[in-house]
């Protein structure tokens, strides 16, 4: 605002002195004397030209004096609001917020306001999950466990502007006994809105056997990722098919962005195992809002209200032992 001020003030002040400047110029160089002397109706005009140019610089410095004396009130009923740009209502929000709250203190980076400000204000004008479903088939076999994972997911864009937005792939995972390590990590299908890229997503996928180098028994690195363009929507249609031991009983779930609308469903084969599971975050301090559907062979987790980054569910596999003990 205040730049567009400044312009139009000198553009204005420009003019006005060009209207002054020419009338005097030919107010002396073309006297009542002279041959182009226009008489009566050249001196009105000149005149005229000269009370345009005054006018024109007296009415600017007006409106700047008015503009710095006037009222707030008076401001914002006027349209002042309105006239900012989207850069400029930022900063006036900033440093109105910086008055209310921290005129008598200091507010550094360690404070809740800078963090807002920088941190979680920044989520609003971000893509964000309309909705995130997960289904997951698990198969306990002879000496290993396979998962069919299956996510459908919609991204949408609340800001004009295109985003780009990463969709992740990948796991650290145990080797199998008589399972080759491709065969660990497969992903059957990966789509973006109907157009399919599972080929493409699969020779991009990079499975790295660590186990030589490490004590950690999840050795196995796998991973890769592929950008989409959302504009305003996109929706993700992957399956994935892992096989990990039989120890490892685990199995997460974690979402990367603020998610409308959460749901999850766990099913497993076999009688003879049962589930647990708990949900961590945001979600894991509003338990009221879970909602929890037990099912005959598995659960169906889902959340109410929005949940932030970083939050998910864990869900682990165990031997029945109420069977076990009739057995």
């Amino acid at each position: 605002m205040n730049k567009r001020i400044r312009i139009v003030t000198k553009i204005s002040f420009f003019i006005g002195a060009a209207f002054i400047f020419a009338a005097s110029y030919f107010e002396l160089f073309f006297p009542p004397k002279n041959a182009f002397y226009l008489g009566i109706l050249g001196d009105t005009l000149l005149a005229g030209i000269k009370s345009l140019g005054l006018a024109i610089i007296t009415s600017t410095l007006v409106n700047i004096l008015k503009n710095w004396m006037e009222p707030t009130e008076s401001l914002v009923s006027n349209g002042f609001i309105n006239r900012l740009s989207k850069c400029e209502m930022k900063e006036l929000k900033s440093k109105i917020e910086a008055e209310l709250y921290f005129r008598d203190n200091n507010h550094d980076k360690d404070n809740f306001y800078i963090f807002f400000q920088e941190e979680l204000s920044s989520l609003l004008n971000d893509c964000y999950y309309k909705y995130y479903k997960t289904k997951i088939e698990c198969k306990i076999c002879e000496n290993y466990i396979t998962k069919t994972i299956r996510k459908k997911f919609e991204i949408v864009n609340p800001s004009k502007k295109e985003a780009v937005v990463r969709i992740p792939f990948g796991a650290e995972m145990q080797k199998v006994e008589n399972v080759d390590i491709d065969k660990l990590y497969i992903i059957k299908k990966f789509t973006v809105d109907s157009e399919d890229y599972t080929k493409e997503i699969n020779d991009s996928l990079i499975i790295k056997e660590n186990c030589t180098d490490s004590n950690d028994a999840y050795c196995i690195d796998v991973h890769t990722f592929w950008d989409i363009k959302v504009k305003k929507s996109q929706v993700i249609d992957m399956v994935i098919e892992t096989i990990v031991p039989l120890n490892d009983v685990c199995f997460s779930n974690k979402i990367t962005k603020p998610c409308k609308e959460y749901n999850l469903i766990f099913i497993i084969n076999d009688p003879s195992y049962q589930l647990s599971w708990h949900s961590f975050g945001f979600m894991g301090n509003h338990k009221d809002l879970l909602i929890e559907e037990p099912m005959d062979n598995g659960l169906e987790i889902g959340f109410k209200e929005w949940i932030l980054p970083g939050d998910g569910v864990v869900i682990s596999i165990s031997k029945n032992e109420n069977l076990m003990t009739k057995n």
